[in-house]
């Protein structure tokens, strides 16, 4: 799992939480690793954890994103 984890990284992970992938394809691949793989889980929590910025703001949508990953990776066990 850590060479699909190379392929769609931290980096893709994030540009899925800041809404900026490009093909549903693209997302639904990224949803599938984070169910799949539990450093991608871990991913999800770590930008979970950095989430709030200088401001102390949160944006909305990047928040739901993020719920949306971890809520997959709790439905097969890879969070508690």
């Amino acid at each position: 799992m850590a060479a699909v984890l190379a392929i769609y990284g931290r980096e893709d992970i994030l540009k899925y939480v800041q809404g900026n992938i490009e093909t549903d394809a693209d997302r639904h691949e990224i949803e599938q690793l984070v169910q799949s793989d539990p450093m991608a889980a871990k991913t999800v929590i770590d930008i979970e954890k950095g989430h709030v910025n200088d401001t102390k703001m949160v944006d909305f949508l990047q928040y739901r994103r993020v719920q949306r990953l971890k809520r997959l990776a709790k439905s097969v066990g890879l969070l508690h």
